[in-house]
């Protein structure tokens, strides 16, 4: 009696079949023949596609590809404008100035890329979309100051070309740690490292494919008003397709836009959005990061994480004030006419904010009922109005892990976190609940 077996790869595709008549040495092997055109897109895509990645992996890397191709292109163009200014063909001009030019723009381009790993780094994982857009826009931009280099004299060229360089470091920085949490995003089996070799080969070829284009581009257009008009076009389509690649990402990970999105849904409709359905709606380029406001959008304001020192003592003239504290946290509430202003700090111990979070804006979404009497209205039987107890978080919280969110990333703290220590000041013991999600009774509330 024959038996037939399979080699099978990751996706579940046979690789080799094998048939066992069950006699000695008779085994019959044959290999499953790949068609050609399936085997070069497997040289490009990570092991196991599309088993491997999420379901936006392929919509964003052809996004990506089409906006690298186009950055190809443009950065011939600057690089030709920018060898011009430096003095390439002028037999006037000095390579000791051009030298002088390009040390300096270097040097300073590397300092800033310190600084603003060093400010903006623990921001860019929580909005890593955003920084991705962001990042080619700093690299247009520069392209577009190169193009000035050529007809500027040596001062102001000394000035653009510094300009160009802090705006790439910028862009490095912001394009190479947002690539990488896009990349752990689209990683579902601890395939990252393969699945950025995959993304390489793939650049590379779209870098090739651009820089023959590029020349030919290149030799071609000489005109300085017809450059500028194909730059402006190209940049367009860069920044097009970039934008849409960064729109196909669905993040699963709850930073305060799409926290905000989701909680406000749930106690507009008492429904949990998915991934899916939040990244229709949250914005790529516009200031939703910490955005709040009430039900009836008649109060609108802003919520961030802080230090006790922060919270306890600013107070601005003409505003009127509150603050309350529970297990895990400090809140000020701050408010003007219709505007608001909500401050969190944690308490050590506090690993995940996701609940202090939840509470504000639960606390905006209320404002309207709450300060028709005045802020003390917003509290009645010692809870806020509309407060959610704990056993309700917990509901919530479990649906929105149903739904595809996952919880345990902190994306909500975009600076070093910082947490408050109640008592001497020496190192204590941590909250006794294990997980801070799952306790945050109210304390105590104090209105000024």
């Amino acid at each position: 009696m024959s038996r037939s077996f399979y080699d099978i790869d990751s996706a579940g595709e046979v690789l080799c079949t094998y048939t066992d008549s069950g006699e000695k040495e008779k085994l019959k092997s044959e290999k499953t023949e790949v068609p050609l055109l399936k085997a070069i897109l497997y040289a490009f895509l990570p092991a196991g596609y599309p088993h491997t990645v999420t379901g936006d992996y392929l919509a964003y890397q052809t996004f990506d590809s089409l906006q690298a191709f186009a950055s190809s292109i443009t950065s011939l163009l600057a690089n030709r404008a920018v060898l011009e200014g430096l003095g390439v063909g002028d037999s006037s001009s000095s390579p000791t100035g051009a030298l002088i030019l390009k040390i300096t723009g270097d040097t300073i381009s590397r300092i800033a890329t310190i600084l603003f790993a060093h400010r903006m780094g623990q921001a860019i994982e929580p909005e890593c979309k955003f920084y991705r857009f962001l990042a080619d826009i700093f690299n247009d931009s520069a392209q577009f100051l190169d193009l000035l280099t050529p007809a500027l004299p040596y001062l102001p060229k000394l000035g653009v070309i510094v300009s160009a360089g802090v705006l790439r470091s910028l862009c490095g920085v912001a394009a190479n740690a947002s690539k990488a949490s896009l990349s752990a995003h689209f990683a579902l089996t601890g395939n990252l490292a393969e699945l950025n070799a995959k993304e390489a080969s793939q650049e590379t070829v779209v870098s090739l494919l651009g820089m023959l284009v590029g020349s030919l581009v290149v030799r071609m257009v000489e005109d300085k008003q017809v450059v500028w008009m194909l730059m402006v076009i190209l940049a367009g389509v860069h920044l097009t397709m970039n934008y849409r690649a960064v729109r196909s990402v669905k993040m699963r990970s709850l930073n305060r836009q799409r926290a905000t999105i989701v909680f406000r849904e749930w106690l507009d409709h008492g429904v949990v959005l998915t991934p899916e359905q939040v990244a229709q709606r949250e914005s790529i380029l516009g200031n939703g990061r910490g955005n709040m406001s009430s039900k009836t959008n008649d109060y609108t304001g802003f919520c961030d994480f802080g230090t006790y020192g922060d919270l306890m003592s600013w107070n601005p003239r003409g505003y009127h004030r509150y603050d309350f504290e529970t297990s895990t946290y400090f809140m000020g509430i701050w408010h003007r006419g219709g505007h608001f202003y909500i401050r969190i700090a944690l308490k050590e111990g506090t690993k995940h904010p996701l609940s202090a979070w939840f509470d504000a804006v639960n606390h905006a979404y209320h404002f309207d009922s709450a300060l028709k009497d005045g802020l003390h209205s917003h509290y009645e039987n010692e809870m806020p109005l509309g407060y959610v107890s704990d056993e309700q978080k917990q509901t919530i919280f479990a649906a929105m892990t149903a739904a595809g969110w996952d919880l345990e990333v902190n994306a909500l703290e975009t600076r070093l976190p910082v947490r408050v220590r109640v008592g001497d000041g020496r190192k204590g013991p941590h909250l006794s609940e294990k997980d801070p999600i799952r306790h945050n009774g109210l304390l105590e509330a104090k209105h000024d």
